[in-house]
């Protein structure tokens, strides 16, 4: 019984960290994206044009959440 409990702890804390990994791999393509566009300038004037209202949406905006 105690075997089959480990087991099942083992493969949830394995999907668990599979899926932050999922998300390290996604917020590192995003970031890539965003700094190669500000080398090359597209977006100059765009991290300004709609105002923030929450402290939720300035998170989004500035860090993906």
């Amino acid at each position: 019984m105690a075997k089959d409990i480990t087991k099942i702890i083992r493969s949830l804390q394995t999907c668990a960290v599979n899926r932050c990994r999922e998300r390290l791999d996604e917020a590192a393509i995003k970031a890539r994206d965003l700094i190669t566009r500000g080398e090359n300038g597209d977006e100059k004037g765009k991290a300004h044009e709609k105002p923030d209202y929450g402290v939720t949406s300035v998170l989004k905006r500035r860090h993906g959440l």
